[in-house]
């Protein structure tokens, strides 16, 4: 259900408390926030992240519960609890030595995700091949679909729990415990999937832009450094491999594309789609 707030304005709820990709973050009534979405994210991707928080909250992967929708000012939002804390990349802020911490807990907290097993949830092989109807996909041939549709379906099936926008930005550190935010992308289906779109995450995708190129190389060692140690530790607990996280090197990248589109990704995304369906 989503009540429409006549009353209040944008410019009423104040500062963003935090700014995402699609969404801004608002302090709400007590103990809740408003994640208001921007008016480009389609209402069918809003209903996507209620539900899956819902589903998330109920198989114990994320305290936090959906508590409403409402519209302000032509924009959809969700209440949520509200989570204080810092996220897992700025804890070695007030203790540097959390920095050499950070990879092993995002992998065991990434590993007991995945412990989690869910019918609910859409089919992330579904969710891939969903991609081939989005406009930056266009660019497939018939037999270069053709092609995709046989490398997806042939992947392995799975019901664990998938984030599928797993990373240390995404993971709020409040006291002991650790919360996973953002669900919007989740998913159900085999754990190589949520690894290989973190290996993307830490990798290859777009670092803060605007920010200098100083900068830039400065995280740019940082997230290998914590990327090799997360991928080392999820390993060692799993026992998956590599060759099972490069499997679903193609799905991910389509729907890194075809959900994003970000305009400094996309040739390289779209030589390297057309790079594995030609192999």
């Amino acid at each position: 259900m989503k009540n429409s707030v006549k009353k209040l304005t944008i410019a009423a709820l104040g500062a963003p408390i935090a700014i995402g990709r699609s969404a801004e973050i608002f302090a709400w009534k007590e103990g809740l926030v408003l994640k208001l979405f921007f008016k480009e994210i389609p209402g069918a991707d809003i209903a996507t992240e209620f539900k899956n928080t819902q589903e998330a909250n109920a198989l114990g992967g994320c305290p936090m519960i959906c508590h409403e929708k409402v519209s302000v000012e032509g924009r959809t939002g969700i209440v949520l609890d509200r989570i204080d804390g810092i996220s897992l990349t700025k804890t070695p802020d007030k203790n540097p030595l959390l920095f050499f911490s950070v990879s092993k807990s995002l992998a065991e907290l990434h590993a007991g995700l995945h412990g989690r097993k869910t019918k609910k949830l859409r089919d992330i092989r579904e969710i891939a091949l969903d991609m081939l109807d989005t406009k930056p996909l266009a660019f497939l041939s018939r037999d270069e679909r053709r092609k995709v549709k046989g490398i997806i379906n042939a992947l392995p099936d799975g019901s664990s729990l998938l984030h599928m926008d797993f990373h240390p930005e995404n993971v709020i550190v409040r006291g002991g415990e650790k919360i996973i935010i953002d669900w919007m992308t989740a998913a159900r289906g085999n754990p190589a999937a949520d690894v290989a779109y973190s290996n993307f995450l830490m990798r290859d995708a777009e670092l803060f832009p605007g920010t200098s190129r100083l900068k830039l190389i400065f995280y740019g060692i940082v997230r290998t450094y914590i990327l090799r140690g997360y991928l080392k530790h999820y390993m060692r607990l799993t026992g998956m491999t590599m060759q099972e996280v490069d499997r679903w090197r193609l799905p991910i990248i389509m729907m890194r594309l075809g959900f994003w589109d970000i305009a400094s990704e996309k040739d390289a995304l779209v030589r390297e789609i057309k790079e594995i369906i030609g192999r």
